[in-house]
């Protein structure tokens, strides 16, 4: 009979009175690392009725790290506890407040959860199929094609193409029916003006089936990144794009 593997254990500076032991799970909980939500998958969890879970990369992620979304300085792995807390702070990725771990550039005033950092700087989506989509910071007035609304913040861009997606929407499809065409935004006014003077005509973008709404409205980015990180990081983007994706489980 073979012998049965050990669980891995680890020891972390978030719960310091015992061991944290790695396994998988289909249930959701709550990271006590960087307080954010996690799902199915591997997690580090103590078994010492503390119920205290903690994703699998803020259980090793490192202390410094150089990112693309921020290439300007490293970022410091810092821990923000409740009496620390002097003014809120917001992750400058998905614009949910940061607790617990989190990454810092205290020049620039740049802060990120650790799960945020995992998004890859290029995907590639069957709706333009012609370019790589890169990450990029939120800029004025870019059209979603998934769900027709407004780009406010980091989403995936063609620069040559003009076309966006946001992160939310990365692994939302057409509902049946839907045509990769160009087509012209609804019609009615710009959703804002700057300085008094109308933005310039919005760029063209993907006509969509209007068969479950607009997906990325009154969801928090966050409580989606677990699941939109794993299914990028792990090379099933091609699958997921083509109406396999399941995020309902945190809508």
């Amino acid at each position: 009979m073979a012998p049965v593997p050990k669980t891995k254990t680890i020891k972390h500076f978030t719960h310091p009175q015992h061991d944290l032991a790695k396994i998988s799970t289909n249930k959701e909980y709550l990271c006590g690392g960087c307080r954010t939500p996690g799902g199915a998958g591997i997690r580090f969890r103590c078994h010492q009725y503390c119920d205290f879970n903690l994703h699998e990369y803020c259980g090793s992620c490192p202390s410094a790290l150089s990112s693309f979304m921020h290439p300007q300085h490293h970022l410091s792995l810092v821990v923000r506890t409740q009496g620390t807390r002097q003014n809120e702070r917001v992750c400058d990725l998905c614009r949910d407040s940061v607790e617990g771990l989190f990454y810092r550039c205290k020049t620039c005033d740049f802060d990120i959860h650790p799960l945020c950092t995992q998004l890859p700087q290029h995907v590639r989506h069957a709706l333009h199929p012609a370019h790589q989509l890169r990450l990029h910071p939120s800029s004025a007035y870019a059209w979603c094609a998934v769900c027709r609304s407004v780009c406010g913040s980091w989403r995936y861009r063609c620069e040559a193409c003009s076309f966006d997606i946001h992160i939310e929407c990365v692994l939302l499809t057409a509902s049946n029916g839907a045509s990769t065409s160009r087509s012209v935004p609804p019609a009615g006014p710009p959703p804002q003006y700057f300085y008094g003077v109308a933005p310039p005509p919005p760029p063209p973008y993907v006509s969509q089936a209007q068969g479950s709404g607009q997906p990325s409205k009154g969801k928090k980015l966050s409580k989606m990144m677990y699941a939109i990180v794993g299914k990028l990081t792990v090379g099933v983007i091609a699958n997921v794009l083509f109406g396999m994706a399941d995020l309902s489980s945190f809508s």
